[in-house]
């Protein structure tokens, strides 16, 4: 008889009713697991996307209803103090440099001074940076209203000239060709930050209420030796050019994550507010009532008491100023500050001088600058300005405006310091070490 092998149990109805609901336990488990798995990927999905996409399109201001980016705050932050950190390592190089030679002494003042204030520039970056970029959006919706816009080839031309390349001219010019090379002549990273300089005010006298200070004193030079002319630089190709802009570009991606598009937007800003302070120059009259007017200064009253005893007797004006004035800047010639407007001087010199009949001489006049005696030499109602004159003039009647239009304009601020990269936060700590702050 054949064996017959065992026959494998058969599941009682009990048995397959519990397997099936043990599968369908574990089938409901393993949803819930993979639904908490996909909504903790989600969670962290969206905060990072939080943290790194939308949070860079929240408003940091809003001026007149017009947003201002956190992206585009965080661009011009990160362009800034890559600037001013440059800036800052220049000067410390420079410092380094001079060594104890005494006769370097202006020098290391003069870099010490600047060196200074980098680091107060770059320790309030994040608030001023957030107040220029206000300044700016105001600055926009200006050239708007007067129909300014700036091109591509504008800030082609303007990123030109901040390499010295110059575009070949279409009208030939007589003699020879320049022979063409790839390398130009070495240029400083630009720096496209708006500055103004201020035009140089009479030195001693005050500054006027817009902060106009007086010029770095400069050395003249004197006639010596004429020095054989050295080799002329050979102008820079176009594909020279293209290759020192790619570096530089490249440079800045990788130093201060500032793209292309937003280097063009910051000097795009640049050539607008250029285009602003023109028309308000444009507008600015040419002509202002002025005076001449010389001056002694002394550091106190009782010293003018023996000026005004000198001067009743007779004595010449412009001699005492140069025995007793501190105006470094006039006391060589007699105090005479030649022709100026109202908004130049102290306002407190400035009444006074204004106040006085020509060739009348004033009772002594007290500024922060210490006290004056003025002498009126002239007095015109409408004479033409002078270049340094009407510069001062032209930028006050921008900064007037700028000021002005702050007052009025409805200004809403968003700051968060987590606004503030990493790598600026960073910039700022290491500042903030050296200086021991």
């Amino acid at each position: 008889m054949p064996r017959t092998g065992k026959r494998a149990p058969q599941e009682t109805r009990k048995q397959q009713v519990r397997r099936v609901r043990e599968e369908r336990q574990e089938r409901i488990l393993f949803l819930a697991l993979g639904g908490i798995a996909l909504l903790v990927l989600l969670v962290l999905g969206f905060g990072y996307y939080q943290e790194n996409f939308a949070k860079l399109d929240n408003p940091i201001a809003t001026v007149n209803g017009v947003p201002i980016s956190v992206r585009d705050y965080q661009a011009n932050i990160r362009y800034q103090s890559g600037s001013l950190v440059g800036q800052l390592n220049s000067l410390q190089s420079n410092l380094s440099q001079l060594g104890n030679d005494p006769s370097t002494d202006f020098l290391k003042n003069y870099f010490a001074q600047q060196q200074s204030t980098l680091v107060s520039q770059i320790l309030a970056l994040p608030r001023n940076e957030l107040e220029t970029l206000i300044d700016n959006q105001l600055v926009r919706q200006e050239a708007a209203r007067r129909g300014f816009t700036v091109s591509a080839d504008e800030i082609d031309q303007e990123i030109e000239r901040e390499f010295g390349y110059e575009r070949a001219t279409p009208t030939p010019t007589a003699g020879p060709s320049p022979t063409p090379t790839e390398t130009g002549t070495p240029t400083l990273t630009p720096t496209i930050t708006p500055t103004y300089t201020p035009s140089p005010t009479p030195t001693g006298v005050p500054s006027d209420s817009r902060g106009i200070t007086p010029p770095t004193p400069t050395v003249t030079p004197t006639e010596g030796p004429t020095e054989t002319p050295g080799p002329t630089s050979t102008p820079l190709t176009y594909q020279g050019f293209q290759d020192q802009k790619k570096k530089f570009l490249d440079d800045l991606n990788t130093s201060t994550h500032v793209s292309e598009a937003e280097f063009r937007k910051i000097i795009e800003t640049l050539l607008l507010r250029q285009k602003v302070q023109k028309a308000f120059a444009d507008e600015t009259p040419k002509t202002a009532e002025q005076v001449h007017a010389r001056h002694i200064l002394v550091q106190t009253f009782t010293e003018t008491l023996q000026i005004e005893d000198r001067l009743s007797k007779g004595e010449d004006f412009a001699k005492l100023a140069q025995e007793f004035s501190t105006d470094t800047g006039s006391k060589e010639t007699g105090g005479d500050l030649g022709w100026f407007p109202r908004g130049i001087m102290d306002k407190t010199f400035e009444d006074a001088a204004f106040s006085l009949a020509v060739n009348q001489i004033s009772q002594p006049v007290t500024t922060t600058f210490g006290v004056h005696i003025i002498q009126m030499l002239g007095h015109e109602q409408d004479r033409p300005l002078d270049p340094s004159a009407l510069q001062q003039k032209q930028t006050a009647a921008f900064n007037d405006w700028l000021q002005q239009t702050r007052l009025t304009a409805k200004i809403d601020r968003f700051y968060k310091d987590e606004y503030v990269p990493p790598e600026v936060k960073q910039a700022i700590a290491q500042v903030q070490a050296a200086v021991g702050q």
